[in-house]
């Protein structure tokens, strides 16, 4: 009798138990669930957002390639111009934006990229004093024919999405290798693909400029070669938030973009939260950020900018000088520039977040450096930089020269040296190229309590 009353015992207790892992695993999917609910329509918005932007932005350069092939005064197609550059860059950059895979768009983003260098060469032709030869009027023609064809898929696009015809959560689905195109196919009039054929008769117009196919490369150049894993990209973390300190990691999984990296959530133990991404390719950190307020200021700018040159040799990165500072809150974000033999190299930029409290670093991103650091070439100087001196306005007062590398607003980088100095109790920075002696760039300074900018 007894030895029965144990089996019933031990069978209820077990069903007790069941009960509970059932109830526990009830939960754990629920809250998955709400969690992956959360990311996804995340994700979707910003899908959302990007192509809409895109739809006025590719309506906008047709237009406006319409108008610059009528305008008859020189100041007024300047101005049209240097509007086509400004919307095709931002065209261009909505498209990057859209997930889809197997380089389906790769022709037009190469053609808004070229679009928005051509334009901003002619708008400088005008402004130098130069015509527009039938040349280029024709060129302006080709662009705004490729354009007209392409806004009208977008369009036709656009109004699929309108009518729920086609979604993004049906588009993004992880089981269709094509991503987007091979939804689209399915569900409407594989518009994604056919505007890939739109842009398969697209040739790059050939012109004295500086637009060149290495120059609109999206690969980033500071990565190497090697892909990691998740696991190696969590052991990574750990070299940059202490592994003591934290009480709950959590990954968000890949996240495409110009640089595929593994994203990450924590929890520290007095309770600051953060995020950090690690690229896929090369596992570098591309961007950490920790979520603390800063009460009081304790140390200077200078203990700070120690603090963060030490950070990034810790972490590889050295050969770097500070360039800029803001400070926001007790946080002191400073941007460091690589040198190469004493050369300043500004597209390789690092920006680092210091807490003024205590000197934590809150922050770190290095965008920048990945996508642009290489060994360079230095052109040769043709002219000293006595001789660039003496082609500054005799009003500036010098106050320190460099040779400096900048980027242009076309993705190129130019050679140059670097001036500083004042003219009417105003700070400003001149650059002149080394190699042709053109004034490149001019920049006034601005030094206010809450950082170091230019406009």
């Amino acid at each position: 009798m007894r030895e029965l009353l144990n089996k019933k015992i031990n069978f209820n207790g077990g069903l007790r138990l069941a009960s509970v892992v059932m109830i526990i695993f009830f939960f754990m999917a629920l809250y998955l669930g709400i969690q992956n609910k959360k990311i996804n329509q995340t994700l979707l918005n910003t899908y959302n957002k990007a192509f809409y932007e895109l739809v006025e932005y590719v309506d906008n350069v047709e237009v406006l390639l319409a108008k610059a092939q009528i305008t008859s005064t020189p100041q007024y197609s300047a101005k049209t111009l240097s509007n086509i550059w400004r919307k095709a860059d931002l065209a261009q950059s909505s498209l990057s934006q859209i997930p889809t895979t197997n380089n389906i768009l790769n022709n037009a983003v190469k053609f808004f990229n070229q679009l928005s260098d051509y334009s901003y060469s002619l708008s400088n032709k005008l402004i130098d004093g130069n015509t527009l030869k039938e040349e280029d009027y024709q060129n302006l023609d080709n662009y705004y024919q490729t354009c007209q064809t392409l806004n009208m898929t977008i369009q036709g696009l656009a109004n699929d999405f309108s009518s729920n015809s086609i979604s993004w959560d049906e588009l993004t689905k992880e089981e269709n290798t094509a991503f987007l195109a091979q939804e689209v196919a399915n569900i409407s009039k594989d518009s994604f693909s056919q505007i890939e054929e739109d842009m398969q008769d697209y040739e790059g117009l050939i012109y004295d400029g500086p637009f060149s196919e290495h120059m609109t490369s999206t690969t980033p150049l500071g990565l190497g070669d090697d892909k990691i894993t998740e696991e190696e990209a969590q052991e990574i973390v750990y070299e940059y938030v202490d592994k003591e300190s934290i009480t709950n990691l959590r990954s968000n999984g890949i996240v495409d973009g110009n640089m595929r990296t593994y994203s990450f959530e924590f929890t520290l133990k007095d309770g600051n939260e953060g995020d950090i991404n690690v690229t896929e390719q090369g596992g570098k950190v591309l961007l950490l950020n920790i979520d603390r307020i800063v009460e009081q200021e304790n140390i200077l700018k200078e203990q700070a900018n120690s603090i963060g040159k030490e950070y990034l040799n810790r972490h590889g990165y050295s050969d770097m000088k500070e360039s800029y500072f803001t400070n926001e809150n007790g946080i002191l974000t400073i941007n460091y520039a690589y040198t190469q033999s004493g050369i300043i190299c500004y597209p390789d930029l690092i920006k680092v977040k210091v807490a003024l409290d205590n000197g934590e670093i809150l922050g770190l991103e290095t965008q920048g450096y990945l996508n642009s650091h290489h060994v360079r070439e230095i052109p040769t100087a043709h002219i000293s930089m006595q001789e660039a001196q003496e082609r500054l306005n005799p009003k500036l007062d010098i106050v320190s020269s460099n040779v400096a590398v900048i980027p242009t607003d076309w993705r190129t980088e130019l050679t140059t040296y670097e001036f500083r100095g004042k003219m009417h109790d105003r700070d400003f920075i001149v650059y002149i190229n080394i190699e042709n002696g053109k004034e490149e760039k001019i920049f006034m300074i601005l030094d206010t309590p809450g950082g170091t900018f230019t406009m």
